[in-house]
């Protein structure tokens, strides 16, 4: 469609050019460049190729119409004739960087080890260096052409140079690092000398780009020196409040400086200005979690899976733990994240039953049991319904009144349980006598049950609290229970 469109525009464009004898020479020029793109959308290279050539010779001065003949002589085979246009347009515009670095470039990709080309290549870099000193991105080419040409010696002198540059900006001094550590001995103190020095540098002239913080600061923290990476990112700070991703990696600094007030401070403010800044809450939970404050530590780890999301497992795994810390409504809260993100994943559909169920929302966990039960089957995960998602569907049916269906899911859920889970068959033989007892029936059977429990968990105090009803409950009319 919009090589469809682009080819009317072009169509357009070429009529709308004034009669011939009222043309003038850039009217006919943009006439032929329209009937290039026209050509070239329509995949036929060589009319394409033809176009620009000619578009080139009435303006050689246009750089987008000689890199798009020479791309075309390229697709048309002829590797000679683009290499000889850009370097004609280089040769004719020594000032214009772009045509230079392109034309290096093409040779390096196209031509890597024809020793003509490579010659060429540095000889044009050599005569742009001397035009645009301490550019980084000619002389970062010229170092690693004199390196592939086992020149060694002109590398080392460029590179010094470089290190006595004057008045260079920022993009200078970053781009210096990996080209002393691929010309100067490893672990040298020629090397420490020459990164400190850039470090410095970089420091002094872009400490207010967050690149440029960035890496003198882990160059700090790298050698030793903790107290001028955290200097360095809180100078930063002060130049650029909104910093968000260092400010988080200061508060990391500080943490591992056991700065754990002030790295508190810088992790909070950080989520005060963005609460979805993921690496803060992932800083502040495991600090929690070292801490001994789970409470914390759990909130925290629900943010980054509310921010980011997260495997089936990571939810799972999270809801238990507010489970178990007795915050229901924090675990539904996670879990129906987790069934937005996995809508078709039983165990998160049960999970979240439950803790609806146990957040008191009764009638909404009937109908998410029941879900959950129905996508189990229809998944082919029939083990999502084992007995802990049996005794707790069981008490959304009591509580709902179905205590026929609590009691059917209760037995199912005790002949379930394998006898190396005593605590769980405890539990579950509880809830079927509680149901007897609340119901005012089968009570000497409620109490053998309960003395079973007793048996499987000793002293649990619940087993002995609903023994004591067994005892104090008046008999029943009910019939026995079959």
């Amino acid at each position: 469609m919009t090589a469809a469109f682009l080819s009317r525009f072009s169509v357009v464009l070429i009529l709308a050019v004034p009669a011939s004898g009222e043309q003038n020479a850039a009217g006919k020029n943009l006439a032929e460049y329209a009937k290039g793109v026209f050509a070239d959308l329509n995949a036929d290279t060589k009319a394409a190729r033809q176009h620009f050539e000619t578009a080139l010779q009435n303006d050689p001065d246009s750089f987008p119409v000689a890199r798009r003949a020479a791309r075309l002589q390229r697709q048309d085979g002829d590797l000679s004739a683009a290499t000889g246009t850009l370097r004609s347009f280089a040769e004719a515009q020594p000032a214009h960087l772009h045509s230079q670095l392109y034309y290096t470039d093409f040779l390096e990709n196209y031509a890597p080890r024809d020793a003509v080309a490579q010659r060429a290549a540095k000889e044009l870099l050599t005569g742009t260096n001397e035009r645009f000193p301490h550019h980084h991105e000619v002389y970062t080419r010229l170092i690693h052409l004199h390196e592939n040409l086992g020149q060694r010696d002109k590398s080392l002198a460029l590179f010094q140079a470089q290190l006595k540059a004057g008045g260079a900006g920022p993009e200078h001094w970053m781009s210096l690092p990996p080209l002393a550590r691929t010309l100067l001995p490893g672990g040298s103190p020629e090397l420490n000398e020459a990164l400190d020095h850039i470090t410095e540098k970089t420091v002094e002239t872009g400490l207010q780009i967050a690149m440029a913080a960035r890496r003198a600061s882990d160059y700090y923290r790298q050698t030793g020196r903790l107290g001028k990476a955290i200097g360095v990112l809180q100078k930063h700070l002060e130049l650029q409040p909104d910093s968000l991703d260092l400010r988080t990696r200061l508060g990391l600094l500080q943490l591992y400086d056991k700065q754990e007030e002030a790295a508190l401070r810088t992790l909070q403010e950080t989520l005060q200005i963005d609460p979805d800044q993921t690496l803060a809450h992932k800083a502040l939970s495991q600090f929690y979690a070292r801490s001994g404050k789970p409470g914390k530590s759990l909130h925290h780890r629900a943010e980054v899976l509310r921010i980011a999301g997260g495997a089936p497992d990571d939810f799972l795994q999270l809801a238990d733990q507010f489970l178990e810390l007795k915050k229901p409504h924090q675990a539904r809260l996670i879990l129906e994240k987790a069934r937005f993100d996995h809508p078709e994943h039983p165990a998160l559909a049960a999970r979240l039953a439950i803790a609806t169920l146990r957040d008191g929302d009764t009638a909404a966990a009937s109908r998410l049991f029941r879900q959950a039960e129905a996508l189990a089957r229809d998944s082919g995960h029939p083990d999502v319904l084992d007995a802990n998602f049996q005794i707790e569907f069981a008490g959304a049916l009591r509580q709902s009144g179905d205590r026929a269906g609590a009691e059917n899911r209760l037995r199912n859920a005790i002949r379930a349980i394998p006898p190396e889970q005593p605590g769980k068959s405890a539990h579950a033989l509880r809830e079927l006598a509680r149901l007897w007892i609340d119901q005012n029936k089968n009570l000497a059977p409620a109490a053998s049950l309960l003395k079973r429990a007793e048996t499987l968990e000793p002293g649990h105090p619940e087993t002995r609290r609903l023994l004591e009803k067994t005892r104090r409950k008046p008999p029943s009319n009910d019939p026995p229970r079959k």
